[in-house]
Formats: C-alpha cells, structure tokens, sequence
C-alpha cells in the first residue's frame, strides 16, 4: 500500500510538471539534488520552480496588485518574481519543453509539426543560400551555376599532336624499310647484269686474262709463277683447269723449267675437249696418273689444264721441271693438221721467251724414256728439226 501511494505521489508531481518525463529520471534528479544541496545544474527542478510560483502569483490577489502597481515581489532567494529569468548552466528556461534523450542524436520529435516545418524551411533556404554562393561542390556529373567549365580543349589539342608525332615517325619507319629494300633490290639487279654482260661477250677468256695481266704488270703481280706482263703476252687459251686429284691434278708446285716437252694423243680423231675430260675423270677412275699443262686441238684450239707453276703427270721422271703440251691428230701417222701445228709453234715461242729458254730445250717425248712420241715426229727427224727452226722464226 505504501509503495502505491509513493507511484501516486510521483505520478501527481509529473503531472504538475506539465511535461511528460520518465519517472525514474525523476527520481535520479531529485536523489542527485538532494546529494548536492540544492537546485544548481538541474534544469528540470528549476523549471518545475518557476512554474509553480507563477501559478501561485497568479492565485495570489496580493501578488497580482503588486504586480499592477509595478512592484514585484522578490522571492525567498533573492529573485525578483516575475522578472525574465535567463537559464543558467544546465538549466532551461521556462516554457521551453525539454528534448527527449532519445531525441538528441535522431530527428525533431513529431510531436511539434509547426516547430519542425520552421526547422526545415529554415534549412532549405539556408541550403539555398549556399548554392547560390557557390558553396557547394559538385557532385559528380553536376557543376555549380556560378561556375565555368574547364575547358578540355587544350587536352585534346596535346593528345593530337602527340599522335601525329607517332604517326610521323611510323611513316618515317616505314619509309627507310622500303629504301633499304629498294637499295638492295638495285644493287642485285646490277650485279646480275654485269655477270650476265660479262658472260655474254663473244672475247676468248684468255683476252679476258691478258687485260688483267696487263693492268697489273706494273705492281709486281705474279700469274702462275710469272710477272703479269709476261704472262699477258701468252698466245689465245681457254683455261680450264682439272679438279685437284692426286692422279691428273696433284697441286705440287712446279720451281723450275728446263724443258718443254711435245706429246701427241695416241687416239687419233678425239678433240682437245675429249682429251681434256679424259684427264678429269682419272680423279673418279684411278686408272691412271695422266695430265699435261696443255692440249692442242686439230681445229687449233687450245686448252689450259694445269697452272704453269703446278706439275702434271706427263713425263715420269720430268714432271717436276718441265712443261708438258698433247697434241690431237687425225691422219694415221701422227702428223698435225696445219691449225694444230700453227698453235704449237705459237705456244712454244712465248714458252722459250717467258722461262728464257733455247729451242734446242724444246724436245720429245721419245727424248726422254724412249717412248715413240709424237709419232710423226720420231720417224720423220727432219720434221723436227723443221719444226725448231719454224719456234726460233717467231
């Protein structure tokens, strides 16, 4: 029972406060009130004060007199009753509804719709306001009014000419490729028609060697073991010299020439050709070890087939100091037809002249082993010694 009466005492003064406040919170304040001794800092005590004397100065005739005759009464504490009185510290003014807890960190209570329309529109215009001033940053995508925009122009302009200097040097790039192209294009067409120039002239390839020779004679240069100006003054050949073997091109050097000695085929009707590839086959046949420096033909051609400082495989015991010449024939007694004699005595004179030799270092085959060779030559001594005369007439 008594604690029903306590509830109600409690109840009675929440009422009178005029604000609906929880209980216990006002039990905590007066506990806190009573432990400090007196109303500083509460600001509901100091409210709930003011309130009441109001209502008793209204209720009290006196009061109200005094009050019309411009004399308010002062309180107990030494406050003028009546008099605007400023809340301090902690404290809240009268008629002021004190704001939940609940409502401090949240939105207005609903329970003033007036109070909260003033709040907003106050808060919309000061919005407003600082929109106008440029307050407020864009946000993405928007831009303020009093704002110019930045103009990407001048980007634009710098990422342009940064391409266009790509573009430039690809181009140039390209450009030197096809130059190089075209420059090595050039240079193998013209070296194709040159070989094709020289390989089409109708000038023997000994022509071909004596202007070589010539231009170099003067600067000491040696053509198979002679100066180049002697060499040049060598009689029409076509060099064209067998694959080193070991049975017709050995490649031994050749020092020194004593002799010149003359041969003839023994195969009657073969050309110089024939003989000569006869020659190149001893490297695949090993039949024999047979060469010679030079083959006459009976049309008078003549055919280099070993250099003059190289030895060939002519005479057994002579190889190594003499120079080697095969002659071809077509009668059955050996002798040469008029264009392979010509040649012959044509090469033996600038042999005699080039190693400074003597006719009578011109011999036979036959003059050295025995052997009837040339044929026509060894039955017929008369026409040898003719043929001497004939080399010392040139």
């Amino acid at each position: 029972m008594a604690g029903q009466n306590f509830n109600a005492q409690r109840k009675e003064e929440y009422e009178e406060s005029g604000v609906r406040r929880n209980l216990y919170l006002v039990d905590y304040e007066k506990t806190r009130n009573a432990r400090s001794g007196g109303a500083r800092g509460n600001t509901y005590r100091g409210m709930n004060t003011g309130r009441s004397q109001q209502a008793r100065r209204e209720a009290d005739p006196e009061n109200r007199s005094a009050a019309a005759c411009g004399h308010v009464p002062v309180s107990a504490g030494g406050v003028r009753e009546g008099a605007a009185r400023r809340p301090v510290q902690g404290q809240m003014a009268a008629g002021r509804r004190p704001v939940r807890r609940e409502e401090m960190g949240g939105r207005p209570a609903q329970s003033n719709p007036g109070r909260l329309d003033e709040s907003l529109a106050m808060r919309c215009s000061e919005r407003g306001r600082r929109h106008a001033g440029g307050e407020y940053r864009a946000v993405q995508g928007q831009m303020p009014a009093n704002r110019r925009p930045i103009s990407r122009q001048p980007m634009s302009r710098r990422a342009a000419e940064q391409r266009r200097k790509r573009v430039l040097l690809q181009r140039a790039t390209i450009l030197l490729w096809v130059l190089c192209i075209a420059a090595l294009g050039v240079t193998f067409v013209l070296r194709n028609n040159s070989v094709a120039a020289a390989g089409s002239e109708d000038a023997p390839a000994s022509a071909i060697q004596k202007e070589n020779a010539g231009a170099a004679s003067n600067s000491g240069i040696m053509v198979q073991g002679l100066p180049a100006e002697v060499f040049a003054k060598h009689p029409d050949w076509n060099e064209d010299f067998l694959t080193p073997n070991e049975y017709s091109r050995p490649g031994e050097p050749l020092e020194s020439i004593t002799n010149i000695f003359v041969h003839y085929t023994a195969n009657p009707g073969t050309s110089a050709a024939q003989n000569r590839s006869y020659f190149e086959q001893q490297k695949d046949t090993h039949e024999a070890s047979v060469s010679s420096h030079f083959i006459i033909g009976y049309e008078g051609e003549i055919i280099q087939c070993v250099p003059l400082d190289e030895i060939a495989h002519a005479v057994m015991t002579r190889n190594y100091d003499s120079i080697s010449i095969e002659c071809c024939y077509l009668a059955e007694d050996g002798s040469f037809t008029p264009e392979t004699y010509d040649s012959l005595i044509s090469l033996l004179a600038w042999l005699v002249d080039a190693y400074d030799l003597q006719s009578s270092d011109i011999l036979r085959h036959y003059d050295c082993g025995g052997k009837k060779c040339p044929l026509y030559y060894t039955d017929h001594e008369d026409k040898w010694e003719q043929l001497k005369k004939d080399v010392d007439k040139l």
